[in-house]
């Protein structure tokens, strides 16, 4: 689904940087809010090093760390903040099967946050099995709490002729599944409050 003529120049910009880090061949495995604490309680892990940890491991960063375009696209989404001397991601960019997922930065503790991990793998592993196992066709589907859209891009990504809708009372999950529609370049999805 393109981002249509609604979508702000905000959404646009997320999108583009999407699109950036996917070309430059970004991928994470995003892990569980117990194993990041660790992992970022490291010592040498108090500040990003690579692109990885920027948008990743969630690790402040210093401007120099990215190219001037890739922070404006950061700034006109809305999606930096200053934390002391460094900059900060305010969302998370992990990969599940080629596709590239916007969703917030950890922790995720804010009321709005929309969280994806490792239940989101297995949740997508799910309907991947039974939609291989199943002999029915699929013509519609809906994704309740949406969050991401994983499991709406699961399903339109593997039965391109269905009506998929992705809805969420969450004005940023809609906003990421929009952004995550888009940049996998699926058609038959439907964002809706």
């Amino acid at each position: 689904m393109p981002l249509d003529s609604s979508q702000t120049a905000a959404d646009q910009a997320l999108l583009q940087l999407g699109k950036r880090l996917r070309a430059d061949g970004y991928h994470f495995t995003c892990v569980t809010p117990a194993t990041h604490a660790l992992v970022n309680a490291r010592p040498g892990a108090e500040k990003a090093c690579t692109v990885r940890d920027v948008f990743g491991w969630s690790r402040p960063f210093a401007a120099s760390m990215l190219s001037d375009d890739e922070l404006d696209l950061m700034k006109t989404a809305g999606v930096v903040n200053t934390h002391r001397d460094l900059l900060a991601s305010t969302v998370r960019w992990s990969t599940l099967d080629g596709v590239m997922l916007v969703h917030s930065a950890y922790p995720t503790q804010a009321s709005d946050a929309v969280f994806f991990g490792p239940d989101s793998y297995r949740f997508a592993h799910v309907i991947q099995d039974h939609l291989q196992s199943t002999l029915k066709r699929i013509e519609r589907a809906v994704d309740i709490g949406c969050g991401t859209g994983v499991g709406a891009l699961v399903i339109a990504r593997a039965a391109q002729h269905a009506q998929v809708t992705a809805v969420d009372i969450n004005p940023n999950a809609l906003r990421f599944t929009a952004v995550n529609t888009a940049l996998a370049d699926v058609s038959n999805v439907s964002v809706q409050h």
